[in-house]
């Protein structure tokens, strides 16, 4: 299902497209070629292959996909796969870290609401995650930026590195990932929060609880063994959602914070329709994608007996 699936993305990912207005040949010429004119901009199109039928361009840009080469960029005239292996440590680095963040609080404070439902923790916990879903990313990106970096001067405004670092290296990117990853991490955490407190509720409310308590078992193991794994079993599919974030990351907060990474990268080119750039970054999001829905099936086999044994 694997390639069929990928078959499909770019099919329908290069119909969007090219759909979309706007020339990329005009728009690169216009913007470091002022003055060329209509047969300059002609040629260009008829070297890249621009005015191919559309089926045409598709077929030669899968052959060459196929072995590897998603071709070269308009705007920069380098190989996008270079440009990709560039892009990608920055968004890796960055959304593992808040994925990791959020996701560890994010089913240690979920849970503990759950068990302590209606209490003062619990009304803290909803409280926060609804003032948290409210705030947009944007917003907290540029009051941390405000504060932190103008207001104080404590930490940078953006980037991942500075042009001329003052101290260490190290410290100089741990400086750069503090802010993003906060952002990143806060908002991953509402979500986290909000499904594993509704997910332990519903499993502390299964029959297989109740059992278990009847037959005297300490409540510890009864909250451990039987409410919280069982109530990782949809936690898991949220896993798989967010293994494609690793690329993909923010739009919002890495354009906000300037950070080098794929979600940047992807939305420039979408700015200066670099279609095979836009091309490459959907492909290698859909990858991800796909791995993480594998992860997320092997993982229900170590987490629910049921499925390990049906197999």
């Amino acid at each position: 299902m694997v390639i069929p699936t990928l078959f499909f993305v770019s099919l329908i990912s290069f119909a969007i497209i090219r759909a979309a207005p706007g020339d990329p040949v005009r728009m690169y010429t216009s913007s470091g070629m002022s003055k060329a004119d209509a047969e300059d901009v002609e040629r260009i199109r008829e070297n890249l292959g621009l005015n191919d039928p559309l089926p045409v361009q598709y077929v030669r840009w899968l052959e060459q996909a196929v072995q590897g080469n998603l071709g070269y960029s308009i705007v920069s005239h380098r190989p996008v796969t270079e440009l990709i292996a560039e892009k990608l440590p920055a968004s890796l680095s960055l959304m593992g870290i808040s994925l990791v963040l959020s996701m560890t609080l994010g089913i240690l404070i979920g849970s503990i609401a759950a068990v302590k439902r209606y209490s003062l923790f619990d009304y803290a916990t909803t409280i926060f995650a609804f003032l948290g879903s409210s705030l947009p990313s944007f917003w907290l990106s540029m009051i941390l930026i405000w504060f932190f970096a103008v207001r104080l001067g404590w930490l940078p405004t953006g980037q991942m590195h500075s042009f001329r670092p003052s101290g260490p290296v190290w410290l100089d990117t741990a400086k750069h990932f503090v802010l993003p990853v906060i952002v990143t991490s806060y908002v991953g955490l509402i979500v986290w929060v909000r499904y594993q407190r509704s997910s332990m509720i519903e499993a502390l409310n299964q029959d297989y609880v109740r059992t278990a308590r009847a037959k005297g078992l300490n409540s510890k193991a009864v909250l451990y063994r039987h409410a919280w794994r069982n109530s990782l079993v949809p936690i898991v599919t949220l896993f798989g959602f967010s293994i494609a974030n690793l690329v993909a990351g923010s739009y919002v907060i890495e354009y906000v914070f300037s950070w080098p990474g794929m979600a940047n990268f992807g939305f420039d080119a979408i700015l200066k329709r670099d279609y095979p750039v836009i091309m490459g970054v959907t492909l290698v999001s859909s990858i991800f994608i796909i791995t993480g829905n594998l992860i997320a099936d092997i993982c229900y086999m170590f987490i629910n007996p049921q499925i390990r044994n049906s197999r």
